[in-house]
């Protein structure tokens, strides 16, 4: 988890007419304010308010007379102006924060804040950052700082976030007022984002990292239409990072209201509608998927959902999702399936998989599979609304076990685009799959390509792949089978019979023949 909350506080810069070519702006002497935002048993966080600031830091003392030169020197350094956590505190104990800045006019103290952490154990009740029920944050426990001109608001929750890139972003933040704050995100370029990146967010028309898109962000008062009758955001800034497990956003905001100029300001810690907190920041939750079982052709899994919960899941092969480019939001809200509560799979190769009724799995031994799973707004108007992140489990499933079965697989007559052949069956065999593979592609595979589709071995990948090639050049024999006639193939081409063996106790043996051309 991080400890700090980038809050970055514009610096705001007076710049006074020039008056001659020699004359410089002046530069006013920085300000600072600290305000108390949360205690735990453990902790304290508090907001830092600067101006004109190139340097500032703060320090936990005794209460004493400290001078700006002291907190500068001895204390911690923070970036910007922000929200700061300090950890690893005594319970029911009382501490003095106190912070400097400074910039080439010369340096400015804070007021000081006593703050007294918890009793051990006494964290609210709720969660384990103290918050509230609504969104598992603890907004209620921000105070925002007053800035003359900005309006400070309530920002209750967030809804309708969607991916529609691997990096772009788009959420609504709803006021307590019920007007709407609609804000287009573009973040990094990442295959697999699943999160809404740490740092400030300005206003811009490109589609960099780290900017939010003022063509298409906007305020929108309540009933009306996002179309025409909102005011698009003109300037102003938003920064993302994680307190207490949950995303903290704080947000300066400024719109232009039929020529007025109005600004706002607000802070929400809570779940953030289609985005993940990345891994490694307690979420302070159960993790929704629990892997529970994996095999060589299945795998079993659980959805951690509460009674009446609704969430949706899918379940891909990893090299599909990955020639799709796509994000997790938009592949569960696409392809999941809707269920609720907590419910048990077991993803098994060619079985009908429980409550999705006529639904086929096929599951390869040595391949990688990702489960998506996310929890959905059900409220009336919301059904493929995101309630909170998407949580991606990536499962491989075993190589399978070496078999001890064997056939016997004679060529008798070889045809223009057919053979015939006769595969007799040894002792202790259940089964087997023949595959004609063409010998360039089966070279290719031998010169690498195993390794490229995720496979150890050119065994392993030839095990997996021989049961899921085409039906015109697979076949697979449950008996022993004498003069059959395999049609279909090109001539002139060369082939190599490739065989997977399946014992009786399931175990699975790779054989390949000498190739042969046909005529």
């Amino acid at each position: 988890m991080k400890h700090l909350f980038r809050l970055f506080i514009a610096t705001i810069v007076a710049v006074l007419p020039l008056v001659s070519c020699e004359k410089r702006a002046e530069v006013k002497l920085p300000t600072i304010e600290i305000v108390g935002v949360t205690t735990t048993d453990t902790s304290i966080s508090f907001a830092v308010t600067t101006s004109n600031a190139s340097e500032c830091a703060y320090i936990l003392y005794d209460g004493d007379i400290i001078s700006a030169e002291t907190v500068l020197a001895n204390g911690i350094a923070i970036d910007a102006s922000g929200v700061v956590e300090v950890k690893s505190l005594k319970s029911d104990t009382t501490y003095y924060v106190v912070a400097a800045a400074r910039n080439s006019a010369g340096t400015a103290l804070s007021n000081t804040l006593m703050l007294k952490t918890k009793a051990q154990g006494d964290n609210g009740g709720n969660n384990d950052n103290g918050g509230n029920d609504d969104n598992g944050g603890n907004d209620e426990e921000f105070e925002l700082p007053d800035i003359d001109g900005v309006e400070n608001i309530v920002i209750e929750k967030t809804k309708d976030g969607r991916w529609y890139e691997p990096y772009n972003y788009y959420v609504t933040f709803v006021r307590d007022n019920g007007d709407r704050i609609i804000l287009d995100f573009y973040t990094l370029d990442e295959t697999m984002s699943q999160y809404l990146p740490y740092g400030q967010y300005t206003f811009a028309t490109n589609f960099q990292p780290y900017t939010i898109h003022s063509e298409s962000s906007g305020y929108i008062p309540a009933g009306n239409n996002a179309d025409g009758e909102g005011y698009l955001f003109t300037d102003g800034y938003v920064s993302v990072d994680v307190v207490g497990g949950y995303y903290a956003i704080y947000m300066m905001l400024t719109y232009d209201e039929n020529g007025t100029q109005k600004s706002i300001q607000g802070y929400y810690n809570g779940i953030l509608s289609g985005a993940s907190v990345p891994e490694g920041d307690d979420a302070g939750s159960e993790e929704l998927i629990e892997v529970l079982e994996v095999g060589s052709t299945s795998f079993r899994f659980r959805i951690n959902a509460e009674e009446g919960q609704y969430w949706r899941c899918s379940v891909v092969d990893k090299r599909v999702y990955d020639q799709t480019q796509s994000n997790p939001g938009a592949w569960v809200v696409t392809y999941g399936f809707m269920l609720s509560g907590t419910l048990e799979f077991n993803w098994e190769n060619g079985k009908e998989c429980e409550y999705i009724p006529g639904y086929m799995m096929n599951v390869s031994s040595s391949t990688d599979y990702l489960i998506l799973a996310a929890l959905m707004d059900y409220s009336e108007g919301q059904e493929n609304s995101l309630l909170g992140g998407v949580e991606v489990v990536q499962v491989r499933t075993n190589a399978e076990a070496a078999g001890t079965g064997s056939v016997d697989f004679k060529i008798k007559e070889i045809g223009v685009n057919d053979v015939t052949v006769d595969c007799i069956f040894g002792d202790d065999v259940w089964c087997c799959y023949v595959a004609m593979m063409e010998t360039s592609n089966l070279q290719e595979v031998k010169d690498g390509k195993y390794a490229i589709a995720g496979y150890d071995s050119f065994e392993e990948c030839m095990l997996s792949l021989i049961p899921g090639l085409s039906h015109d050049f697979m076949r697979q024999f449950i008996e022993p089978q004498y003069g059959y006639k395999w049609d279909g193939l090109k001539y002139g081409t060369s082939y190599t019979p490739c065989i997977k063996v399946v014992d009786m106790n399931n175990g699975a043996t790779y054989i390949e023949l000498e190739p042969f051309t046909t005529k």
